[in-house]
């Protein structure tokens, strides 16, 4: 019974406040004639200075509520150090100059007029790229007849933010809009942000970055002596593209330095195959160099991943040259014991199972002591030194620089890119 009660009570007061809500609009569409609103902004206007802030006591302070929506961000240059960005700001403020009786103008509660004719905060951004001044004089203003005023500003503006490029492409970043009143000092005019701090509902999103919509905030200080808002946010680069076209490229044409080890000598192609990788390793870097950050503070990890990859490839020419060398030997040049123990443990079957698989080879007909042997050396891996060849060597040493330069070419990559991604974090610019 007691529910029922408080439903029905709750039930008129939405209905009493439907009915007045009803009422005043009624009235104030029967009382905005063309006729009454002209008059009344007559009046209004007659001793009005627009260069003077609206209050009766210029001792007194104005206070500016600011409504502001995000609705596209449609370019991030960090090379730049600049963020466009698509805002509109409604300013809302008490004009003690521009108020009126109802009744004394046919119920007329509110009319919009250009904003050129009345004062208006000059809305300015602090951090442009160059100076920016939200002011669209041509817009309507809203005005209440208490003195309300409601006035949107905005547009494609540019404001900067310091890029910290570290973690590229997997760079986050915190970056700042301030805005202060362009001449007014604090004591003045001061900024107030009622409800919710940015509006990202009707927002587009960037296809390059995310901006996190969430984690608007803002402070309120001063500059020059002047109030100033400052709106912070996160963006944070979306970086598959660059994996697909610069990342995975360039890893997969410094991996086939590797291949250069399993090439024949007897082709003769090793030379130009090592040359050409290498040559389409700093073609593409050319390519891909205006994708490429330009900040040096601090170093991209990337461009430290990019140079190892460089130098693996500029090692294997270097080493595929210098393995010519020793190929091409003859019987007369002696050949020392390290080379001989290099061959001897590439022919053993742990390792030529891990390699690639060898052909039996001729046993010697010089005498192995079987009992002086290795207890983990098996008496088949055994190859007498009369039997090793330059040739031998060479194979020995391709087989050797392939596992290697497997090693180092794999392992570094994957640690570089996953340290690049776990790491990255969002950096206040």
């Amino acid at each position: 019974m007691l529910v029922n009660i408080k439903s029905g009570v709750k039930m008129i007061h939405v209905v009493g406040y439907s009915l007045c809500l009803l009422g005043i609009l009624m009235g104030t569409v029967k009382g905005q004639t063309y006729e009454n609103v002209n008059n009344l902004r007559t009046t209004l206007l007659t001793s009005y200075n627009a260069d003077m802030i609206p209050l009766n006591d210029q001792s007194g302070s104005l206070n500016v509520n600011l409504s502001t929506m995000v609705f596209t961000m449609p370019e991030v240059n960090p090379v730049l150090g600049a963020i466009t960005m698509g805002i509109m700001v409604t300013q809302e403020w008490y004009d003690e100059r521009l108020t009126w009786t109802p009744s004394d103008h046919n119920g007329t509660m509110m009319f919009s007029m250009k904003a050129e004719n009345i004062w208006t905060p000059p809305l300015t951004v602090s951090n442009p790229v160059k100076f920016t001044l939200l002011d669209t004089p041509w817009m309507q203003a809203t005005i209440m007849y208490n003195g309300k005023v409601m006035f949107t500003v905005g547009g494609i503006i540019q404001f900067s933010c310091s890029f910290s490029m570290k973690f590229w492409p997997f760079d986050k970043h915190i970056c700042t809009l301030n805005l202060f009143p362009y001449g007014y000092m604090a004591s003045k005019l001061t900024f107030t942000v009622p409800g919710v701090v940015v509006d990202t509902g009707i927002y587009s999103e960037n296809g390059e970055w995310y901006l996190d919509t969430n984690s608007f905030d803002f402070k309120l200080g001063t500059v020059f002596g002047m109030s100033e808002i400052v709106y912070s946010f996160n963006i944070a680069r979306l970086s598959s593209f660059y994996m697909l076209t610069v990342i995975l490229p360039i890893n997969g044409i410094g991996m086939l330095t590797c291949l250069v080890f399993l090439l024949p000598t007897e082709s003769g192609e090793r030379v130009s195959y090592a040359i050409t990788i290498m040559l389409s390793l700093a073609v593409f870097l050319t390519v891909t160099a205006e994708d490429l950050p330009k900040n040096s503070e601090p170093l991209p990890i990337i461009c430290v991943y990019i140079l190892i990859n460089l130098i693996i490839c500029i090692l294997g020419l270097l080493f595929v040259v210098l393995n010519l060398i020793v190929y091409n030997r003859t019987e007369k040049d002696k050949m020392a014991n390290i080379y001989k123990s290099t061959v001897k443990f590439t022919k053993r079957k742990w390792f030529r199972s891990k390699v690639k698989h060898e052909p039996p080879r001729k046993k010697s007909s010089a005498r192995i002591d079987v009992k002086s042997k290795d207890a983990f050396t098996d008496p088949e891996d055994e190859i007498a030194d009369e039997d090793i060849e330059w040739k031998d060597v060479s194979d020995a040493i391709d087989k050797i620089l392939f596992v290697l330069f497997v090693v180092v070419t794999y392992i570094p990559s994957i640690i570089i890119l996953i340290y690049t991604a776990a790491a990255s974090e969002y950096v206040r610019g």
